[in-house]
């Protein structure tokens, strides 16, 4: 490869929890850009770091079991293999777990692409008193064979100089044989001989290609050729009736049995000791009785560290950005401007970067606590205790703790799903969470219950209120279900890694990366939607800002025929559309469209207590805010399903609050 010629891209490839994400930042640092893989919302995450002479460019794969796509994230893998061969692969093993990813391992090097394989988490394989003879495994597989840990650092140099003699000298990989039975032996033959004689240009192996094709449903889009289209499809009609089973199911059979033959040769006669470490935690942690109560304690524990430091740093930001803005409203080059182009600058552009800034501290925060969670091992628990309940809604356990967490706000834990195995988990998972009562939510609530309730009565509303949101995740959630809004549910497979301690550099990074991408993929769309409302607040110009005269106000009143039924004045209505921005805006935007300073007695006497009730239900349920709506958006990439959010949450709202209202007034409330 000439360094000249175009940039060298390696490929990152390994079965989930083997320490692959940990060694692609370590290679790539902050150097990281993210997207999503074409036509799916699966994130695509790559790097860039020197070597030698050249510029690698690191494509981070999801983690796959096969390339035989069970799940979306092996579809994504299989097909960047096919569609794009990288210039070399970089396989990543667990020394505790050779057996498990060696299956995928083989089916790369059946690739022919130049491979290299790295060994992780070497230190603690060696700490257990386990020793891997890795020559044996680099002759089978006829690449290099690195051993490295990637959480301390140790061999990197090594794998970085293997990186650069493979760039500097490429050479297939040697074509491991695995013993299948000879039906499908003979078809392997017959198909790798058709794409040899066809007019197919391929790096890639002939028969591995052939392999993948009889996988495949449409072979059209691996090839234009009909003649090898034709044979592989009489062969998959024979190989379904002689086998009996799948053909992936037969070859994944074939493939583990070398994997297993292979990781004993590997291992010699040593017994696999066990981690005693892990072993007496999982006694504490995953104990039948004592471990749901822990599991609660530490997600009590995660709050506080996210919300209780987090909410601090918001205050400390608000008041910097309100004195900010006081010094700008000062100065001349301000003063000399129209009013309206004044308040355009410092209640638009202005409050729109201190939204954007205000979720900062609770996103590092959050990603920094769910990264220590993650890396020590612990996630993996969570997903086990909280499998039955969530199961019923065709999610994994890990999806509890992104909801769990949209009761202290919705924006980071959507953000969150990312850590969701499957595609469906994910998209279910951020619909829903914009159901939770989050803290800037309560904040409404609190305001409003004190003023239309007695203190012994406003706890039992805003409990109900916290109830109403938990019935509301449910209920969506199988009604989501029913209708397959994301997609079909995958399988859900859950492997217990053991305990680890993380590092500071691998949590610190995370958090700066997650920080960053908030920035720029959620925070234009916030600055947006901040600026639409000021432009609906604000105009015209000739009229009081948020006034019944302003566009807000004249769409409320537009509105108020959809809202009458539902107890909900226009006032209370524009204040909704104000919400959108943050739900902590409500009560300062009723405070502005009463015009008064006696806000509670103004309320008071223009609102019942079944209306403010009606009116709490319908900002439990409508649309989240727009950090939230960005958030989704940017997660999911898909238009439908962040329209879906918006109608849906839309949609719950009006019906609830009207059936609630109706209802009392039909049994004589007010």
């Amino acid at each position: 490869m000439n360094p000249t010629a175009e940039p060298v891209t390696i490929a990152l490839a390994s079965i989930p929890n083997s320490g692959k994400t940990t060694l692609f930042n370590c290679l790539t640092g902050s150097s990281q850009s993210t997207g999503n893989w074409p036509g799916v919302s699966v994130e695509k995450k790559s790097g860039i770091f020197p070597l030698g002479e050249y510029i690698v460019t690191l494509i981070d794969l999801p983690g796959a079991y096969a390339l035989s796509p069970v799940t979306e994230e092996e579809q994504v893998v299989r097909d960047y293999i096919l569609n794009s061969p990288p210039d070399i692969i970089l396989n990543v093993l667990d020394a505790g777990n050779l057996q498990r990813g060696l299956g995928l391992t083989l089916q790369m090097a059946a690739s022919a692409l130049p491979m290299v394989v790295a060994v992780n988490m070497m230190d603690e394989t060696r700490r257990r008193g386990i020793t891997l003879d890795l020559k044996a495994l680099a002759q089978h597989l006829g690449v290099p064979v690195i051993e490295i840990s990637a959480k301390t650092g140790e061999g990197l140099p090594d794998l970085k100089e293997a990186l650069y003699e493979v760039i500097k000298h490429p050479e297939k990989t040697r074509i491991p044989h695995i013993s299948c039975p000879p039906l499908l032996e003979k078809a392997f033959f017959q198909i790798t001989e058709a794409i040899g004689k066809s007019s197919i240009d391929t790096r890639l192996d002939h028969t591995f290609l052939a392999m993948r094709m009889l996988e495949a449903e449409n072979q059209n889009q691996w090839t234009s050729n009909e003649k090898v289209a034709a044979l592989t499809k009489k062969w998959q009609r024979h190989l379904k009736q002689s086998l009996h089973t799948s053909f992936p199911v037969v070859c994944a059979g074939c493939r583990f049995n070398a994997a297993r033959g292979l990781a004993m040769e590997v291992l010699g006669e040593q017994p696999i000791i066990e981690d005693k470490l892990s072993r007496r935690l999982d006694h504490i942690f995953l104990h039948r009785f004592f471990g749901l109560p822990i599991f609660i304690m530490l997600m009590f524990l995660l709050f506080q560290g996210v919300y209780g430091l987090g909410a601090p740093l918001q205050e400390v930001l608000s008041v910097a950005f309100d004195r900010a803005g006081s010094w700008l409203s000062s100065q001349i080059m301000v003063l000399s401007l129209s009013a309206g182009l004044q308040s355009f600058l410092l209640d638009g552009i202005w409050q729109g970067i201190a939204v954007v800034t205000s979720f900062l501290p609770i996103i590092a925060l959050f990603f920094f606590f769910m990264s220590l969670i993650e890396d020590s091992g612990y996630m993996a628990r969570v997903a086990f205790l909280m499998d039955r309940l969530m199961h019923r809604l065709g999610l994994d356990g890990k999806a509890f703790i992104s909801i769990l967490l949209g009761y202290g706000c919705n924006v980071p834990a959507v953000m969150g799903t990312r850590i969701l195995t499957s595609n469906y988990s994910r998209i279910l998972t951020m619909l829903l969470i914009p159901f939770t009562l989050c803290t800037a939510r309560l904040q409404i609530f609190v305001f409003l219950t004190a003023i239309f309730f007695t203190s012994t009565i406003a706890p039992w509303i805003i409990l109900s209120l916290y109830g109403c949101s938990f019935v509301a995740v449910i209920l969506t959630g199988f009604v989501l279900k029913l209708f397959r809004i994301g997609g079909a549910p995958e399988p859900f497979i859950m492997e217990i890694p053991p305990y680890r301690f993380p590092t500071l550099r691998s949590v610190g990074l995370r958090s700066w990366y997650e920080m960053k991408d908030f920035l720029f993929r959620a925070a234009p769309l916030i600055m947006a939607g901040v600026l639409l409302v000021w432009l609906l607040s604000h105009m015209p110009t000739n009229v009081p800002p948020a006034s019944a005269a302003t566009w807000a106000g004249q769409l409320g009143q537009i509105l108020a025929p959809v809202f009458q039924p539902l107890g909900i004045g226009w006032q209370e209505t524009v204040a909704l559309i104000f919400g959108f921005i943050a739900k902590e805006i409500v009560v300062g935007s009723l405070a502005v469209i009463y015009g008064g300073t006696d806000l509670a007695g103004l309320m008071g006497s223009h609102i019942t207590q079944m209306q403010s009730i009606s009116f709490m239900i319908f900002c439990l349920l409508y649309t989240p805010c727009v950090a939230t709506i960005a958030a989704i958006w940017s997660e999911s990439r898909s238009l439908r399903i962040t329209l879906i959010s918006l109608v849906s949450g839309l949609t719950i709202a009006w019906l609830t609050s009207f059936i609630f209202y109706q209802s009392g007034l039909l049994f004589g409330f007010h």
